[in-house]
């Protein structure tokens, strides 16, 4: 299922570092006054867990630091790691959330069946997964998504830059990616090569992004795979590269990520909950107070977020009627019963 199908469409966005963000957590208080009403949390105690992605990590990251002043006795634990990581451990009933940039798939959904587990989803943000080079390399401006998808592809037979454009030298180009667990690389490989989690085999795998944007900015001849806040914190040692799928070249930016015109690389984020821990008022509390201000917290921490206010509505009536326990789970999907 392609993730942007799941969801709407917004604009604007501001996009400091995550640190920034939390230090100056002065210009997103203000905003919290809607989630004060609907969650007063402070005499509550307990503990809410979160497990995942390393894009949408930061986020609730984001507004667990905040939750924290309104709720100091309930702490709220945030993994960050890989997708697939956090919802293994969501789908194993180690975790109340898992951040995830991708959509859930079918092993893992028979996992949380097994396990008992019923949850919902929640589309809170978008992302552009973005392409970037060192900064010598001044030949490449944009690249096709047929390009990608000749030097990405497995057994791929491209060695140099000039096997991607005869213009180009025919320096040794060399990739950089996370592993098979992250949904960036996921999802990458399933719009370029048409296959998720599906690649060349001899691309340097990394255990983080920062580790990619380390690399690329060291190696002149490096190409590497980032989310889009992860570029914005280092586009200082790393060159941005344009992408043409189909319509021309185009340049990741909150714009063309929301309008979709930074295709097919543009994705949906989500985090899913699990129905059994939203009964607990310390984990319904946080839900409510994320989800209150969820367009805030994604532009703290880089991400996009739809800030109509029927988005909004349905957001929270969503989690309302979840907690309430008045709407039925979105997953996962009931046994096909055996003949």
């Amino acid at each position: 299922m392609d993730a942007r199908a799941f969801g709407r469409q917004g604009h604007r966005f501001a996009a400091p570092m995550i640190v920034a963000a939390l230090l100056a957590w002065a210009l997103v208080a203000p905003l919290t006054a809607r989630a004060q009403e609907a969650t007063p949390a402070a005499d509550l105690a307990g503990a809410v867990t979160a497990a995942g992605s390393g894009t949408l990590g930061p986020v609730i990251e984001a507004a667990a630091e905040a939750f924290a002043a309104e709720a100091p006795d309930i702490a709220v634990e945030v993994e960050i790691s890989s997708s697939g990581a956090g919802l293994k451990r969501f789908c194993a009933g180690e975790t109340d959330l898992a951040n995830s940039g991708r959509l859930i798939k079918e092993d893992e959904e028979a996992a949380c069946a097994a396990a008992g587990i019923d949850y919902d989803v929640f589309e809170v943000a978008f992302d552009g997964v973005t392409v970037v080079v060192n900064p010598e390399n001044d030949f490449a401006s944009c690249l096709t998504v047929e390009q990608l998808q000749r030097a990405w592809e497995p057994e791929s037979p491209v060695a140099t830059w000039q096997d991607l454009d005869p213009a180009w030298p025919a320096d040794p180009l060399a990739l950089h990616a996370r592993g098979e667990d992250s949904g960036t690389y996921q999802f990458f490989t399933q719009v370029t090569v048409g296959e998720e989690g599906v690649s060349r085999a001899d691309y340097t795998v990394h255990d983080s992004h920062q580790a990619i944007a380390d690399a690329v900015a060291a190696d002149p001849n490096a190409l590497g795979v980032l989310p889009f806040p992860r570029y914005e914190e280092n586009q200082d040692t790393v060159k941005l590269l344009d992408v043409d799928g189909g319509d021309g070249c185009v340049s990741p930016s909150p714009e063309t990520i929301l309008d979709g015109s930074y295709a097919p690389l543009s994705r949906s984020m989500y985090l899913y909950a699990k129905r059994d821990s939203l009964t607990r008022p310390e984990v319904a509390a946080f839900l409510r107070f994320y989800i209150a201000d969820h367009v805030a917290f994604a532009e703290a921490a880089g991400l996009v977020a739809d800030p109509d206010e029927t988005v909004q509505t349905d957001l929270q009536t969503k989690l309302d009627d979840a907690i309430a326990g008045t709407s039925d789970p979105d997953g996962p999907p009931a046994a096909t019963p055996t003949p």
